[in-house]
C-alpha cells in the first residue's frame, strides 16, 4: 500500500514538472521577446516578415501614435467615470446622464477612428500580401472589438451565428 502510494506522489511530481518544463519551453521565446523594450514591435516584424526598412518605417508609425492614444485613453476613461458616476446617482435617464453617454461613445468612435487610421498607415508600409493579412488581423479587432472577426447579430434572437 505504501509502496503504491510512493509511486502515485513520485508519478505526480515527475507529471508536474514535465508540464512546467513543457510550458516554460513553448513559451520562453515569446516571453523575452515581449519583455524587452520594443518587444510587441518585434513580435510584429517576425510575424509580418519586416525587413528593417519597413520596421524602422512602423516602429516611427507607432511611436507618433502613442502619445495619441494614451490621450484618447485617459479622454475615454475619464468620460467613462463620469457617465458611470451620473448613471449611478440617477433613476432614470436625464439630460445630464444622455449627455454623458453620447461624450463616451462620441470618444470611443474618434478613438476607433485614428486606430484605424495608423492601422492602414502601417499596412501601408508592408508587402501588399502580409498589409492585407495585417489589415484583416486589426480591422476585425476595431470594427467589432467586442465580438470575434465571424460573428454576426443574429436578426431572429437566434444563435447569433
Amino acid at each position: 500500500m505504501r509502496r503504491g502510494a510512493l509511486v502515485l506522489v513520485v508519478a505526480a511530481i515527475v507529471s508536474v514538472g514535465a508540464y512546467c518544463i513543457y510550458i516554460w519551453s513553448a513559451t520562453h521565446t515569446a516571453q523575452a521577446m515581449l519583455s524587452q523594450p520594443e518587444g510587441q514591435l518585434e513580435w510584429l516584424r517576425r510575424e509580418f516578415a519586416l525587413n528593417d526598412i519597413q520596421f524602422a518605417k512602423i516602429k516611427q508609425l507607432h511611436e507618433e501614435y502613442r502619445p495619441k492614444c494614451d490621450a484618447m485613453c485617459m479622454r475615454i476613461a475619464e468620460a467613462n467615470a463620469k457617465a458611470n458616476a451620473l448613471v449611478a446617482s440617477s433613476h432614470s435617464v436625464t439630460p445630464e446622464v444622455q449627455a454623458a453617454v453620447n461624450e463616451s461613445a462620441t470618444l470611443q468612435q474618434d478613438c476607433r477612428r485614428q486606430m484605424l487610421q495608423h492601422v492602414y498607415a502601417v499596412s501601408a508600409q508592408m508587402s501588399a500580401s502580409q498589409g492585407d493579412r495585417y489589415l484583416k488581423m486589426m480591422t476585425s479587432r476595431i470594427v467589432e472589438p467586442g465580438l470575434s472577426h465571424d460573428s454576426v447579430v443574429s436578426q431572429d434572437g437566434g444563435s447569433g451565428r
